[in-house]
């Protein structure tokens, strides 16, 4: 019996940018999944499983991470680094058109997951949807996160606080 898994979780570097950076290793993780399970062969309970996971994981994860960018990063780099403003607009006008393409297929993860059946109609916007948050998270990782990596302690100790708290929170 195969299953549609994700390999196990690597160790984090519990400094903000590492952090940011495992949240973009699930986040393509999970976009790719959701490619996967759109097209791959596998048993009716399997595909409901992922597609599960992956609903979950859109629905309740993502939406933490973006609040750890917009709320907690974008305030502290747009003082401690100008120079990032430019890709701080793109990153959180790119985060309101993730929005909009994530509708549609929320709903079909969770069609999915009450009827496999239905999976092949989410094959075409999963792949859109996992083009374009590889542009963005590639974008993000180029100047956002070294830029973050060089804030002052304080700010990425109280960043790790602030990104904590909102987990606990969920």
């Amino acid at each position: 019996m195969s299953t549609i898994r994700l390999g196990p979780k690597p160790a984090a570097d519990e400094t903000p940018a590492g952090l940011v950076l495992d949240c973009h290793a699930r986040i393509r993780s999970f976009s790719g999944l959701a490619v996967t399970l759109a097209t791959a062969a596998a048993p009716d309970a399997e595909i409901a499983d992922a597609a599960t996971r992956v609903h979950r994981y859109f629905t309740q994860a993502l939406p933490l991470h973006v609040a750890d960018e917009e709320q907690s990063l974008a305030p502290r780099l747009r003082r401690y680094a100008p120079e990032v403003m430019a890709a701080l607009a793109d990153m959180e006008r790119e985060h309101r058109d993730h929005e909009s393409a994530l509708a549609g297929l929320i709903a079909a993860w969770a069609s999915i997951a009450d009827d496999p059946g239905r999976r092949a109609a989410s094959a075409e916007a999963a792949a859109r949807l996992r083009a374009e948050l590889e542009r963005h998270l590639a974008a993000e990782e180029q100047l956002v996160v070294p830029t973050v990596a060089r804030l002052p302690a304080d700010e990425q100790r109280a960043i790790l606080d602030e990104m904590r708290a909102r987990r606990r929170k969920a």
